[in-house]
């Protein structure tokens, strides 16, 4: 098994800005110290607590910053932007990084952000196809490009010019693209199978209980039998420490960071009709989904030995994942959330994977 981290993130809105986007930076740095295979940053331009606007430009300050971690949009949210800058970005961010970049690609969920961009009343699921469906095109095709859609026509079939070396547009240095990758809260099996038979992969939200990951356990398999470059990614919202009363304090109590975070989420799922994602069956009607009973079903917490037993238990039961994805929560207490990611890469890990070999 592999580790991941993912970070929205979510911090209080009256922290410093400053301060909140180096903390970020700082996470990643760690994880990148401490072994993760993997990190994919979330973005929003309209949140006061998810405050990273663009996952292109924090990766950019990243690459110089790590050394060995992929870095992934997580996800870059395609119906904001013109398929082009998407593109040509990601081409660039991926030879400065010598091939590390991962797209994670999704239609962009918040509300108010869909107001902005005017894309609030449209087909985003549409126009989420149809971007990823052109950025490919553009990385695999040759110029002059003429590629026509419903939402964006690109085009230098006027103006493209060998002789002075203009109308090109640049390709990734992963042949033929970097890894798609895609979030999902969905119970939806066509889905996740339709996303598995492109080739893409999935990330599971942390706010899907054991029961809804079974279903993208089943699509997966059925969309990607011969399981070629398959890597399923779990998310989890995790916190390692020996001892049981900071582990009381730290994730459950109401002063929180853990505690936070999912009341914060829970706030827009409310104001979105779509609560029923964070329950065991969305068709049961009283189904408790309080703040204190979703943290003790979806946060990994305790000593080194039981999270390494809360792992394999998830493992278990919601399928076989490749690679457990850390949710970054704010750092309340730096020594703590810095300790936490520690014990994970350093020793749970190595407890988990001593066990599946």
């Amino acid at each position: 098994m592999k580790l991941g981290f993912f970070t929205f993130p979510v911090h209080p809105k009256n922290k410093d800005y400053r301060k909140s986007l180096k903390e970020d930076q700082e996470t990643i740095i760690l994880a990148d110290q401490l072994g993760f295979n993997e990190a994919f940053i979330g973005e929003h331009v309209t949140d006061e607590y998810e405050r990273i606007t663009s996952s292109l430009v924090f990766i950019s300050t990243l690459i110089n910053q790590t050394k060995n971690i992929m870095l992934g949009t997580g996800t870059v949210n395609l119906p904001n932007s013109h398929p082009l800058t998407i593109a040509s970005s990601i081409s660039m961010l991926d030879h400065m990084s010598n091939g590390r970049m991962i797209l994670g690609i999704g239609p962009g969920s918040l509300i108010s952000d869909m107001e902005a961009f005017e894309t609030l009343s449209k087909n985003r699921n549409e126009m989420f196809l149809e971007s990823i469906s052109q950025i490919l095109k553009i990385w695999k095709l040759n110029p002059p490009y003429q590629i026509k859609g419903k939402y964006w026509k690109i085009s230098t079939k006027k103006t493209f010019d060998r002789n002075i070396s203009i109308g090109t547009f640049s390709k990734p240095l992963q042949k033929p693209n970097p890894e798609i990758v895609c979030t999902s809260l969905s119970r939806n099996l066509n889905s996740i199978k339709s996303l598995s038979k492109l080739g893409w992969n999935l990330i599971s939200s942390n706010f899907l209980q054991i029961e809804s990951l079974k279903f993208h356990n089943e699509g997966i398999i059925q969309g990607n039998r011969k399981r070629k470059l398959k890597n399923w990614r779990i998310a989890r919202k995790i916190f390692v420490n020996q001892n049981k009363k900071i582990v009381e304090k730290y994730v459950y109590s109401k002063r929180s960071p853990y505690y936070m975070t999912l009341v914060q989420i829970m706030k827009k799922l409310k104001k979105y009709n779509k609560l029923d994602i964070l329950k065991k069956n969305p068709n049961d009607k009283n189904e408790n989904i309080s703040p204190e009973k979703l943290l003790k079903d979806l946060v990994i917490c305790g000593d080194e030995e039981t999270v390494t037993e809360k792992i394999l238990d998830l493992r278990d039961k919601a399928g076989i994942f490749d690679t457990l994805t850390y949710v970054g929560i704010d750092w309340q207490d730096p020594l703590l959330a810095k300790k936490s990611m520690e014990l994970l890469g350093s020793k749970v890990i190595q407890r988990v994977n001593k066990f599946l070999r």
